[in-house]
């Protein structure tokens, strides 16, 4: 068992981790300076912890998540040591409360006034340029890729106007020519070129007889084949390739696209639409024109609310997407535009109200302004929210910590990483060994590390 110098040991972050998961746990120390796990305990329990600590009796630093148990302990054991809550979790855990309010206030689709009166056109057009991409082959999919790239067209421009997966672009572009000769062989090129081999050995077959002097009837016995047939494989402008091959034929939908894209933007619903365009002697599935319809309402995401005073155009938007903006910012989320982002604002105040605290919270913990706390704590207690209130609560609780995870950079990032190596090396022994020989081999693996 590697041994550790405990009077070195100055700066340390703990958490706890699944021994058995529901039924046991652990506690980790890692070193900040060595970033090496340096010590287990089979418990988390205050009196073990703080026995367990009290072992190392230099400790200044210890930064750990906001559990009230490891802040009791490590005030016992160690009066004069720093103790810093981790960044991460508190953003987390304010997070967390913010989107279980708006689960509250908002359905899993909102709507807002249409961003542009124009873009129902826009829908529109996006469907139908997407059903024609669909029925391009690999091939003319990769003429149209040499064409726009001769253009100027960045990767990302080329996907999203050919329809194609930017993982199938790299692979197709990072072939070799003859490797992308043989990927554009469909099955059905296939079939039709074995096809066409056998019919031309027939028509070879029947020229060879008619060379060597034998009649048109003469070869129909030999051969098996009309006489009508025989003269066209005598023909030397006979082609053995189907006439209709190739050639693209239009759905039983397709004449009726323009009528149905009409009803929807009127906001007729799918069963009279489909009742219409019988009457005008449509014969396909009734599933083909639901998938239409599901199609070109998930594309524009635009109908029309004819419940609203004016009838004002409006589009859907999905709670999911919105809860990515309080992640991330509103340049790195995609799925919604910086006007969908200021119209949700105006019309869902609810959600303006978390974004601001949410972010007001994370510039404070960048920006490493400590003064500022208590001032968007107050300004936190005033939106009267009660997820809101019970997180400043915990604040108030272990709020030297919070003050010092906002002043030091200390994090329990390292320790966050050590526990994903012990769940590794958990796995591997199947549960069959004591947690002694778990953390012999943790420990001296992270010994072997630091060596080699």
């Amino acid at each position: 068992m590697p041994v550790v110098d405990k009077e070195n040991v100055i700066a340390v972050c703990i958490d706890d981790f699944a021994i058995r998961k529901r039924e046991s746990y652990g506690t980790i120390m890692v070193d900040i300076s060595k970033r090496q796990i340096i010590d287990m305990i089979n418990s988390r329990d205050y009196e073990t912890v703080c026995k367990w600590l009290k072992t190392y009796p230099n400790l200044h630093v210890v930064s750990r998540d906001g559990s009230v148990t490891y802040n009791n302990a490590i005030a016992d054991a160690h009066p004069g040591a720093l103790q810093i809550s981790d960044r991460f979790h508190l953003l987390k855990n304010l997070t967390s409360y913010g989107k279980e309010y708006l689960k509250k206030k908002l359905k899993p689709q909102i709507l807002i006034q249409a961003v542009s009166q124009e873009t129902s056109n826009e829908g529109t057009g996006t469907i139908k340029q997407a059903d024609e991409n669909r029925k391009l082959t690999l091939k003319e999919k990769y003429e149209r890729i040499e064409q726009l790239l001769a253009a100027g067209k960045c990767k990302t421009a080329i996907c999203q106007s050919i329809n194609m997966d930017i993982r199938a672009y790299d692979r197709l572009m990072s072939m070799t020519p003859e490797e992308r000769e043989s990927s554009f062989q469909t099955k059905m090129m296939t079939v039709h070129e074995e096809k066409v081999k056998q019919k031309m050995e027939r028509v070879n077959e029947v020229r060879e007889l008619k060379k060597i002097g034998c009649s048109n009837h003469e070869i129909s016995r030999r051969t098996g084949l009309n006489r009508s047939t025989i003269r066209r494989y005598l023909d030397e402008n006979f082609n053995p390739v189907h006439a209709s091959y190739g050639k693209k034929k239009n759905g039983k939908l397709t004449p009726y696209i323009k009528e149905i894209d009409e009803c929807l933007e009127k906001g007729i619903m799918g069963s009279e639409i489909e009742k219409k365009i019988r009457g005008m002697g449509y014969d396909g599935s009734s599933s083909t024109v639901r998938q239409y319809i599901t199609d070109w309402k998930r594309c524009r995401k635009l109908y029309y609310d004819r419940s609203r005073e004016g009838g004002r155009k409006t589009e859907t938007i999905e709670r999911k997407n919105i809860f990515k903006l309080l992640y991330h910012p509103i340049e790195n989320v995609k799925s919604i535009s910086r006007e969908q982002f200021e119209r949700i604002c105006n019309e869902y105040p609810c959600f303006e109200k978390i974004h601001s605290i949410i972010w007001e919270f994370k510039g404070l913990l960048t920006g490493k302004n400590v003064d500022a706390l208590d001032k968007w704590m107050e300004k936190a207690k005033k939106l009267g929210i009660p997820e809101i209130d019970s997180f400043i609560c915990g604040l108030e609780r272990d709020l030297d910590a919070v003050r010092n995870a906002i002043k030091y950079e200390y994090s329990n990032g390292l320790v966050e990483g050590s526990i994903n190596k012990l769940k590794v090396i958990k796995r591997v022994m199947y549960g069959r060994c004591s947690f002694e020989t778990l953390r012999t081999k943790t420990l001296r693996l992270e010994k072997m590390r630091l060596l080699n």
